[in-house]
């Protein structure tokens, strides 16, 4: 009888699901490690064969045919890659071929682990997707284990971004595709709109009998199984940007109003006309008197611009863009052109869309040319793409705080197959405000980097990871950049970062190409990390000291009193702000910003897929969904 996904906690045991699998991964290594009963390509071919009778006959789950199968990857991944799959890697195999996300903490052990569930899903009949949180890993993985992949039947390719459509569909004619989740969204964009939004095979076999759409060839093959590598980057992380196809615009009346709503904001004052929400997100909120100003403001904007809504859209575009975006924090000037970049990473993002009129209003407070935005023509997002899939399941280091949310948002139930928790960092609270933490954390990064500790530090903020740049620079400490805006060159960076002495500032976004190569040979003893202050959520502090061999966490005063509070924790900001640094009240406060914090972005993430369900539905009515 085929396992079912949640029905072990149903009966009142969540760990039942860890046990299951457990055990059954358990067996097939005491099976493997009997030895091989015929020669291997037989063994495999003997294996496939069973395990996709027995779904074809109504066993989804490959049912008895399961656990041979199960041992025969076992021997297959040790002739492949040198090492059988580990007791872990193996149950987290089998959960994921169940429909699972998976919590597994060991460094560079989810490549293998999600090969291994890649097969099961071609042998059982099924072509898989493995969507990586980066395209750089994902062709690093793909490329890496080809062999494997080859041994057991399965052909496999990895997508590049800007390929042609008929290497693309050779690609995705593979029956395991690596891809990362923007390509597979914008790919799958790009066949709705080639289509005119026949996307599901019986539409457009409609279309085909009235004649529509003649020579029309999607890339894409469909939604049937995915396994995603790095559940927190894909689901959670990317879930807050869709991913839109724009063409060129054209709207010079944008620029009169732009330049106009520059002009008209300066006469309207923080406080008696408006305010600026901060949570869930910046929201420019108007009094009585302010509306009644922009009322009469308006009045001096074009035509187009004057009705209530474009108007206040517009002027808060201008007061965001004056009061809240922090030039070389929030984006920088370069040949000419604002780029923008997200406050909690550090790499250029050029051409990102921000709210309608911002990047126009950011120009014209640089005195720069003002340029036309893009027309959007299609859009998708991560919560109403991968809810397509007949199948969804993947794997991560830490879903610390989301597992409800991916089964919320993705109907996925999460099992852990992490370790026990290792040694926690080392907390130095005792700072008053941000300038003392930075000396702290140079005095303690100086003394570590002088007995030859290798070092990772990571501040979750541009403006903190330059200043501690300079600092550096000053105290004559050498030190490397992963700043992600070259996968590659992070990802060796970062796999030499356990060097003696060598010390290393990784930005945010720099992060997602931090996976080792289980197969690559260890760079060292893996470093100190050091972080200069808490992440907005518990999960991204976990993820960055799973490379840690032992770790420090910096926080002060005003960083703990300056975060977003539950409002029946705002008592606790009077009574930090006179205790000494580091007492009861800051901590507390620290761990309410966290969890409050990691509450707001789930919100914001469950609210933007409403919203992009609403509109592919809408799409969808006018034949363009």
């Amino acid at each position: 009888m085929a396992f079912k996904p949640g029905l072990a906690q149903a009966l009142g045991w969540p760990g039942a699901a860890r046990a299951r699998f457990t055990r059954e991964a358990a067996a097939a290594l005491a099976v493997a490690a009997a030895g091989p009963e015929a020669a291997l390509p037989a063994l495999l071919q003997e294996a496939r064969m069973a395990l996709r009778r027995a779904v074809q006959l109504g066993q989804a789950d490959g049912g008895a045919a399961r656990a041979p199968a199960l041992a025969a990857l076992v021997l297959a991944g040790a002739a492949a890659t040198g090492a059988a799959p580990s007791r872990r890697q193996l149950a987290a195999a089998l959960a994921m071929h169940h429909g699972y996300a998976v919590e597994l903490d060991a460094p560079g052990a989810r490549p293998l682990a999600v090969a291994l569930a890649a097969i099961l899903a071609v042998w059982s009949g099924r072509g898989c997707h493995v969507v990586g949180a980066s395209e750089y890993l994902s062709g690093r993985d793909a490329a890496a284990l080809a062999p494997l992949y080859h041994l057991c039947g399965a052909s496999v390719a990895a997508l590049a971004a800007g390929g042609a459509a008929g290497a693309l569909e050779q690609a995705y004619a593979s029956d395991v595709v690596y891809a990362s989740a923007r390509q597979l969204l914008s790919d799958f964009l790009h066949d709705r709109m080639l289509l005119g939004g026949a996307i599901s095979p019986a539409r457009r076999a409609v279309r085909a009998l009235a004649g529509d759409a003649e020579g029309a060839r999607p890339v894409t093959r469909g939604t049937d199984v995915a396994i995603i590598d790095d559940l927190e980057a894909v689901l959670v992380d990317d879930a807050a940007h869709p991913v839109l196809i724009s063409a060129a615009g054209d709207l010079p009346v944008l620029a009169q109003a732009t330049l106009a709503a520059g002009a008209l904001v300066a006469q309207l004052h923080d406080g008696p006309d408006y305010r600026i929400a901060r949570a869930p997100f910046w929201l420019v909120e108007f009094s009585e008197q302010g509306e009644q100003r922009l009322a009469e403001l308006g009045a001096q904007l074009p035509v187009f611009w004057r009705h209530p809504q474009r108007r206040r859209d517009l002027l808060s575009s201008a007061l965001l863009a004056r009061d809240m975006l922090e030039r070389e924090r929030h984006y920088v000037v370069q040949s000419g052109r604002v780029v923008v970049t997200d406050d909690n990473v550090y790499r250029m993002l050029a051409g990102r869309a921000w709210q309608f009129g911002m990047l126009q209003a950011l120009e014209a407070r640089e005195g720069l040319e003002l340029s036309t935005p893009p027309r959007t023509v299609a859009r998708a997002a991560v919560q109403t793409y991968f809810p397509r899939y007949a199948r969804l399941a993947g794997v991560g280091a830490s879903l610390d705080g989301c597992g409800g949310e991916l089964e919320a948002s993705y109907g996925l139930p999460s099992v852990s197959l992490a370790a026990a928790a290792g040694a926690r960092p080392a907390k130095h609270y005792g700072y008053r405000d941000r300038e003392a933490k930075l000396a702290g954390f140079i005095e303690l990064l100086a003394k570590l980097h002088a007995q030859g500790v290798p070092l990772l530090a990571c501040a979750p903020r541009a403006a903190d990871l330059v200043a501690i740049g300079h600092a550096l620079v000053a105290a004559g400490v050498q030190f490397q950049v992963a700043d992600g805006r070259d996968p590659g060159a992070d990802a060796r960076l970062l796999a030499a970062a356990g060097q003696p002495g060598q010390v290393t500032l990784v930005a945010a976004g720099a992060g997602r190409n931090a996976e080792p190569d289980a197969r690559a040979p260890a760079a060292g003893a893996p470093p100190h990390c050091l972080l200069f202050e808490h992440g907005d959520g518990r999960r991204a502090d976990l993820a960055f000291f799973a490379l840690a061999g032992q770790g420090s966490v910096f926080a002060s005063l005003d960083d703990a009193a300056g975060r977003e509070l539950p409002l029946w924790a705002a008592v606790l900001r009077p009574l930090a702000r006179r205790a000494a640094p580091g007492g009861w009240a800051m901590r507390l406060m620290l761990v309410l910003g966290q969890r409050h914090g990691a509450r707001l972005g789930a919100r914001y993430r469950k609210g933007l897929g409403a919203r992009e369900q609403q509109l592919d539905g809408q799409l969808a009515f006018s034949g363009q969904g």
